[in-house]
């Protein structure tokens, strides 16, 4: 079954989303502008909801499109609507990146905590230094 199209080969905006994936599992860009204007409200929405942060949702919305283009043909209508395989991909990579961004701030924290250690110790001996010096100072005064 050849999937509808409009007079220049165009996917046809009333086409069904499934319709739509598989024509963009053949690289069709007309289809996957189609499926973005359908589900990139909801996608962001979804991504948003797990994100929080504007900039890093629209990062990972960006992401989650790629996929999709990408992974179209992968998509199965046996096991659920496409919609719901938009949004299970949607909110993988949400919790991805929010696990990424706290592992991040992790190792951040376990770097940053030998620094302040060290400063500790370089702020001692400095004071040490000082207390010397003011010492020879004193004994120098007559």
């Amino acid at each position: 079954m050849s999937a509808p199209r409009g007079a220049r080969g165009a996917a046809v905006p009333g086409a069904d989303l499934a319709t739509l994936l598989a024509q963009v599992a053949k690289g069709d860009h007309a289809a996957f502008a189609e499926v973005y204007d359908r589900v990139a409200a909801p996608v962001f929405g979804t991504v948003r909801r797990v994100v929080r942060d504007p900039s890093l949702s629209e990062e990972v919305t960006q992401e989650v499109f790629v996929e999709v283009w990408r992974a179209a043909s992968r998509f199965d209508a046996c096991k659920g609507s496409p919609m719901a395989w938009v949004a299970t991909i949607a909110h993988r990579r949400a919790v991805d990146r929010v696990r990424s961004e706290q592992r991040s701030a992790e190792r951040d924290r376990r770097v940053a905590a030998p620094l302040i250690a060290y400063d500790d110790v370089a702020e001692t001996v400095e004071d040490n230094l000082d207390r010397e010096r003011v010492r020879r100072c004193m004994g120098a005064l007559t």
